[in-house]
């Protein structure tokens, strides 16, 4: 019970953090706007506390089920019980890979769920190359294997630390003690949590059977191809009025490469449908079989 209520803290903690990290993803780089990233109203993801609380455990059982002579990557001492000091190693691709390798996992299960089953995309990867339902693809699984050298090297001795700390907080040195102000604390925001995704489920499949039987979503649908015709056409008047369309009138030959390489279609890319409405909500998707 206890080391389920310091993984309740992790996952929270993981949770909320990738919220965070989210919304400044899509206020300054996609959408350039503020936009909830999530299907749920309240600041966390719970993608990313499943993704905390999963790169945590890798780390622990590659220490405690291979070898005490591999050592891995311990630069303050006491990780998870070995107290020798250790810097880089070899050894340390095997969690490295094992985590890289359970993030995109997770990522494709929380992606077919939520379009197969509540009909919704929080991200779009169709264009990508390479992609896997629309879910996954070569470059965002390369830059899950770059988050967990991140959060292996710089994010995991130190969030050892904290869970040894919290753990202490709440149950005492002696492990015997609780602390109920935080244990409750906890308990309220998990609680919050779990009534947000009930009403979240519920909201999205009211929402899904008005827009389909109204014939709201086909209106939508049409205005918004409208709307992107039009701002298309004036996008190219703006930029043929322009002197220099490039800088110093020459075209980035080696962003027009990379999107060769990363794209199905770079222009497709260019003028994709948001996700998002204009109040930052997921919006509902067709189910694939009356898409065709």
């Amino acid at each position: 019970m206890q080391l389920l209520l310091l993984f309740l803290f992790l996952f929270i903690a993981g949770a909320f953090l990738g919220w965070c990290i989210e919304v400044l993803f899509r206020r300054f780089v996609s959408a350039k706007k503020w936009v909830n990233p999530g299907f749920m109203k309240g600041p966390w993801l719970p993608l990313y506390g499943f993704g905390m609380v999963t790169m945590f455990l890798m780390c622990y059982l590659c220490v405690a089920f291979f070898p005490s002579s591999w050592t891995f990557y311990n630069p303050l001492g006491g990780l998870f019980g070995r107290e020798a000091v250790s810097g880089p190693s070899w050894y340390d691709l095997i969690p490295i890979l094992l985590m890289g390798l359970a993030m995109n996992l997770l990522e494709f299960i929380a992606g077919v769920i939520f379009i197969k089953g509540f009909k919704v995309k929080l991200w779009d990867y169709t264009n990508m190359k390479g992609n896997i339902l629309g879910v996954v693809c070569p470059v965002f699984a390369a830059i899950w294997f770059m988050i967990a050298i991140i959060f292996y090297y710089g994010v995991n001795p130190f969030l050892y630390v904290l869970s040894t700390n919290v753990y202490t907080y709440m149950f005492g040195s002696n492990g015997i003690g609780a602390h109920f102000g935080f244990i409750f604390s906890l308990g309220v925001i998990y609680g919050v949590m779990i009534y947000d995704l009930v009403v979240s489920i519920g909201l999205f499949a009211r929402v899904r059977r008005f827009a389909l039987t109204s014939g709201i979503y086909e209106r939508y649908e049409n205005l918004k191809e409208s709307f992107n015709a039009s701002l298309e056409e004036a996008k190219k008047k703006m930029v043929t009025s322009l002197p220099n369309p490039h800088t110093n009138g020459k075209p980035s030959v080696l962003k027009e490469k990379i999107d060769e390489m990363i794209y199905i279609d770079p222009e497709l890319e260019k003028h994709k449908p948001n996700n998002y409405d204009e109040n930052g909500r997921p919006i509902s998707i067709e189910d694939e079989s009356k898409q065709k």
